[in-house]
Parts: C-alpha cells; structure tokens; sequence
C-alpha cells in the first residue's frame, strides 16, 4: 500500500492579537493576562495528505481568481451545511470577492444566530457567477440546483466540491474532499489554514457549529484528538462555545417536544433488531411544527440499548419521504444501507429520500391457544 504523503503546518496563537475579551474575564491579575499576551495557546501541529493539499491549491487558485462566486449547501441545510458555506463565504469576501450563499431549502432556525445566515437564497442565476462551490454535498443530487440548472456541472465553469462523506464521487472539477474528516467545517478549518487566510471570531464561531453538529456536542465516534484540538483554538480565537450548544442542542420549544413524542410513542424494533419509527404530514400539523423540527429525535431512537441501528423515516413538505440511519456499532456501514435507496452518508450516519408519502401497516398475530409464536398466523391491516 503506497504511504500518504502529508504537508505540515504549524501555527501559534500567540499572534492573534488581541487576545478575545472573554478569556481575561477569568484571570486576575495583571501577570496573568501578561502572560496570556506572551504564552503561545497552541501549538500543535496539522497535517493535510499531500492529495488534499494539492486539491487546496487548485481551489485557492480558482477563488483568487475569481471575482463572483456562489457556494452551495445541500438541500435540508443541517449545522455544517451552513458553518462550513459561511465560514469559506467572510474570508472571500474580506479578499474583496462578491460571495452568495445558496440552498434550495431555508435556513434552520438553530443556525440562523450565525453572522449572514439571514442573507441565504434559494435561487440564483448562474450567468452572474464565475465559480461555483458546493459545501457539504455527499452526492451530486443533493446540491439540488443542478436538476434545474445542468450547466452548473457542464464544466464551464470550474466547480469547488468541498465535502467529508464516504459517498462523494468528485463530481467537481476542482475536489477537496478527505472523508477521514469529522465534519466539512474541519475540511474548510484546514483550507483556511493552508490559504493562511485569517480566522476572526465569526469564522471561528461557523467553523465550530459545523464540527459541534457533526460530531453530536464532541460525543460522537469522530470526535478525534485532533477535532479537540481544534476545538480548543477556535473556542481561543473567541468563537460562541456556549451560544452553538444552545442551538444545537438545547433549545426544544414545547411543539417541537410533542412531535418528538409522537415519534417516540411509535417506535419499535423489528424481527432485524432495527429501531424504527416515523413521522408524516398530518404529525407536524397537529404539533404546530415541520419536518425540520423532527431533527434531535433520532438521537433517542439511537440510545436503544441492543439495536444495530435506528431509522426514522419522515415526510418533508416537498413530497419526499426521508430516511436517517444513526448506529452506535461499528460492524455497520450505514452508507451501504441508505445506498440501497439511492443514498449515503457515513457508516455511522447516513440518509436517502424517495418520492412519496408514508403509509402506516398494522401487524398482528393469532397465537393458538398454548403455541408458540412458530405456530402463530400473521395478520397485516
């Protein structure tokens, strides 16, 4: 097996002055913050593989070159959707570049405190741009756009694919994409890093969000030595640690908690030891809620003690029925599963959709009267 070749990069802290306000607020004396000012607060070392390297140098030289240009999210837009689009988006344009912001679903409401998510739009016209990028799109179905516009991968004009999911086929022309990584915010983190492009508090706070999402609040299988590394120096460079928990992960308005309780109230494991439970059109209208509100339900449907994996499938108000596989194992590859469907992910996480609506089966057994269930007569309604 050839050996991987990396580039190493180095940084120190200790150059990012002035050092953010809020550390100073936890030390007293005036020694301290001195040392604060003279103390590097990292130091550690980042390698990137030499092949993603050379896909950095490409795509830098295309966003220096170009003047206009428009990055994408996938479509259902999730926390490293949106961090990883703004985070590449507010060092383009300090460079002086025209920057929009696309996905053909809105914003969610737990991403929405992230500096410009509000300037997001769903439609754009491709003549206006000189480079595309696509952040966070495991396939090409899902930058959504294409379906619409095919001359956004024509070639015409050179296309970034920045992405982290097993099922990226570098449908770019330039392909920065390295699935050992946690989160398209890690991929974007190391870009910036290489570019030397400076990380403000705002870059650092969408930079952070994606990793946060992505790893489930640093709990996850992918949440690596390296991903609290890198945590750390965001949270140093100032980034609102305590603002993307909440987020993400802490605000549950009281609809959304019954619409989870719907889901719950449905759930069951299979005769494959699969959790299953789902959610329609009719739920969200009884709740007050959308299908972006079922988002944090599945993490319950995946704390079932002796599942191999759990999916919720649930309708969106664009006439698909959506699946999303989580599994705490390791013998699973759930991007093999939702591949069956036509989609992908990662072993642990992963997701399809299919036209359609979701129809509800009742399965019941007659048991003769001192049989086992061997014996038993299954009945579908």
């Amino acid at each position: 097996m050839k050996a991987r070749k990396y580039r190493r990069v180095s940084y120190d802290l200790a150059t990012l002055w002035p050092f953010p306000q809020f550390v100073f607020n936890h030390v007293s004396s005036q020694d301290e913050k001195n040392l604060l000012r003279s103390t590097p607060l990292s130091s550690h070392v980042l390698y990137i593989p030499e092949e993603l390297k050379i896909e950095f140098q490409k795509a830098k030289r295309a966003l220096l070159q170009a003047q206009k240009i428009c990055i994408i999210s996938h479509r259902s837009p999730d926390g490293d959707a949106v961090g990883s689009n703004l985070a590449l988006r507010l060092p383009l344009e300090v460079l002086g570049k025209e920057v929009v912001s696309a996905s053909v679903d809105p914003v969610p409401d737990n991403s929405m405190f992230l500096k410009k998510a509000d300037t997001f739009v769903q439609n754009f016209n491709y003549a206006d741009f000189d480079l595309i990028v696509s952040v966070d799109c495991g396939a090409l179905k899902l930058v959504a756009f294409h379906e619409k516009k095919p001359e956004l991968i024509s070639g015409e004009k050179p296309f970034v694919n920045f992405d982290h999911h097993v099922s990226n086929n570098n449908f770019g022309t330039i392909n920065p994409v390295d699935t050992s990584a946690c989160s398209t915010c890690m991929i974007i983190y190391k870009f910036l890093k290489f570019c030397e492009w400076p990380i403000t508090i705002e870059v650092a706070t969408c930079l952070l969000h994606g990793i946060y999402f992505d790893t489930g609040g640093l709990v996850h299988s992918n949440t690596s030595a390296e991903v609290m590394k890198v945590c750390s120096e965001l949270v140093a460079r100032g980034a609102n640690l305590k603002r993307v928990a909440k987020e993400l992960f802490h605000t549950t308005p009281v609809n959304r908690l019954r619409l989870w309780g719907k889901i719950l109230e449905r759930a069951y494991i299979n005769e494959e030891g699969v959790t299953v439970s789902a959610v329609n059109q009719q739920d969200y209208e009884a709740s007050g809620t959308n299908s972006q509100d079922k988002g944090g339900a599945i993490d319950y449907l995946n704390a079932v003690p002796g599942s191999k994996y759990c999916v919720l499938l649930s309708e969106d108000e664009k006439g698909l029925v959506k699946g999303s596989l989580r599994t705490q194992r390791n013998d699973i590859n759930l991007s093999d599963v939702a591949g069956k469907w036509g989609g992908g992910g990662h072993p642990k996480a992963s997701g399809f959709g299919m036209p359609g609506k979701l129809q509800p089966i009742m399965s019941w057994k007659i048991l003769p009267e001192g049989e086992g269930e061997a014996h038993g007569t299954d009945l579908t309604f």
